[in-house]
């Protein structure tokens, strides 16, 4: 790593210090006090710190300190008047003000060497950057580490992220993002930079994520808020970055995937080229993502989150009726679900595959148990709470229903599993027999280009229960188009409710509306 601070630079892997005339000689301790004041260009550094990291917490008189930074001064040119670049702060310490920027030295690495694995390699990787500040009172001097510094710990829950660790990625302090220092140094794809402004008794706070490759923005987000909701917006905050990053950095991967021949995909590229395709809930987009999360675990056996993947696609065929070998279909999702687990029994995505398995042999209450666990292992998990709502209607638990649904759309109100989300809700309405207000959802739902055809003929069933025929026989001709093959018995298989009441209400509802047994 090389600390420029022009012109100079300091070589930390070579111990070298060089300016406009070429290296500069410097005995260690004050080469060792200027990385130290560098590398800390942030902050005010006391001699007592000074003297714990340089000289080992050794008893040190004030006048050999004060002869060190003397040399580290001289060598720059610098001295006690001008303080161009080591600045004595009274009764404080000192500080190294001049501008600093990183970069890789070429000599070493630029990520650090992890545990062997394509996975772990491939990874996206992103830096949490300290957010700048403008206006703070006193009391609020901290937000700027503190908001980044929860947003790290929360993204640490997320297992297909690598996340730099504050002590590296707070290097990266200034006005302006390094983006080219971030790639070189820490390897990081993606940033996360912010601000945060004070206007009288109100705060703003701005986030951005961006890719490093060619400092794109990718993603915004501006908060407002009085200050004596600041605990509130920290929380929010967190919340929608980490949601936000789940839905952005896999799609900004599946279009690097896509610029790419499939035979030239590594696992985490076809991982994510898969991702685009399975949520589009169609026989030939399941049957292209289940390909690519094959691929996926081929290239990559350890790979935990491709086999949960896996397991979707299976369920999908057999809860969207895609195969006409259900019991295989059943199987796969089985296998894939418990070698997720296996690999990796922390991912929340390999809990949600074996409680999501529960539903397919129609015991979604013990489902729940593991939907539990995926929600608790990452508490912003949003497909996580969708899975569970899904799990909660089956088994009439219809007020924990809604408060999952609500969470997961509060949580990623761009979800691609938004039409199937509203779906939900509406057949726990249904379930309480509020059918104006499940009508209502149900609709919404099927107008979604995505919508499956479960979901149309909910909607036909519901519309039917609301008195509406003309909106119901309008789902079912669409169902029909869609789905020719398409029977009661199916989408009771999909939707398998365990009060026999909900199964005989959908029934006589989709009799009425022309829909084979």
């Amino acid at each position: 790593m090389i600390l420029e601070f022009p012109p100079f630079e300091l070589n930390i892997d070579r111990a070298e210090l060089r300016g406009p005339k070429g290296l500069i000689a410097l005995e260690p301790k004050a080469l060792a006090l200027l990385r130290l004041l560098v590398e800390n260009h942030e902050r005010v550094l006391s001699r007592e710190e000074m003297i714990a990291t340089v000289w080992g917490g050794r008893f040190i008189s004030d006048a050999a300190v004060s002869t060190v930074l003397k040399l580290v001064r001289k060598a720059l040119g610098d001295d006690g008047a001008a303080q161009s670049y080591i600045r004595t702060v009274r009764g404080l310490g000192h500080r190294f003000v001049a501008p600093v920027r990183i970069r890789s030295s070429g000599a070493v690495t630029a990520t650090p060497v992890l545990e062997p694995g394509p996975l772990r390699d491939e990874r996206p990787t992103i830096a949490v950057l300290p957010f700048s500040q403008t206006g703070l009172a006193n009391a609020f001097a901290t937000l700027g580490d503190g908001i980044p510094a929860e947003v790290i710990s929360s993204l640490a829950r997320l297992r297909w992220l690598r996340v730099i660790a504050r002590e590296s990625s707070f290097r990266f302090r200034g006005p302006e993002v390094d983006f080219g220092g971030l790639k070189s140094v820490l390897g990081a794809g993606f940033c996360l930079s912010g601000r945060v402004e004070q206007f009288g008794n109100r705060l703003h706070i701005s986030v951005d994520l961006a890719e490093t490759r060619n400092a794109s923005l990718i993603w915004s987000e501006h908060f407002e808020r009085p200050l004596d909701d600041i605990h509130a917006v920290r929380a929010e905050i967190v919340s929608a970055v980490i949601n936000a990053l789940d839905l952005q950095i896999p799609l900004a991967e599946a279009a690097l995937a896509r610029a790419k021949p499939v035979e030239h995909l590594d696992a985490w590229g076809a991982y994510h080229l898969g991702l685009a395709h399975v949520y589009r809930f169609n026989a030939h987009d399941n049957a292209i993502a289940a390909s690519l999360f094959k691929r996926a675990t081929d290239l990559d056996p350890g790979f935990a989150s491709a086999f949960a993947a896996r397991s979707f696609t299976s369920q999908q065929n057999a809860a969207m009726a895609y195969t006409p070998d259900r019991a295989a279909a059943i199987h796969a999702a089985r296998f894939e679900a418990e070698r997720s687990y296996e690999l990796d029994p922390l991912d929340p995505a390999a809990n949600m595959a074996m409680g999501r398995y529960q539903m397919l042999i129609e015991r979604p209450e013990d489902g729940l148990i593991w939907l539990d666990r995926a929600v608790e292992l990452s508490p912003n998990f949003a497909k996580g709470h969708y899975a569970r709502a899904f799990l909660h209607v089956l088994c009439g638990q219809t007020a924990e229903t809604r408060t999952g649904i609500a969470v997961s759309m509060g949580l990623s109100p761009l979800d691609p599993m938004l039409s199937p989300m509203r779906m939900i809700r509406a057949v726990s309405f249904a379930a309480d027999g509020d059918y104006a207000a499940a009508a209502n959802l149900a609709v919404q739902s099927a107008r979604t280009a995505s919508t499956h055809y479960l979901g149309l003929m909910g909607a036909t069933a519901i519309c039917q229960l609301n008195g509406q025929p003309e909106e119901a026989r309008h789902w079912a001709t669409v169902l029909r188009e869609r789905r020719p093959d398409a029977s009661i018995g199916d989408f009771l298989k999909g939707m398998p409710f365990a009060s026999a009441d909900m199964r005989r209400t959908f029934q006589t509802a989709l009799r009425v509306m022309g829909i084979p047994d």
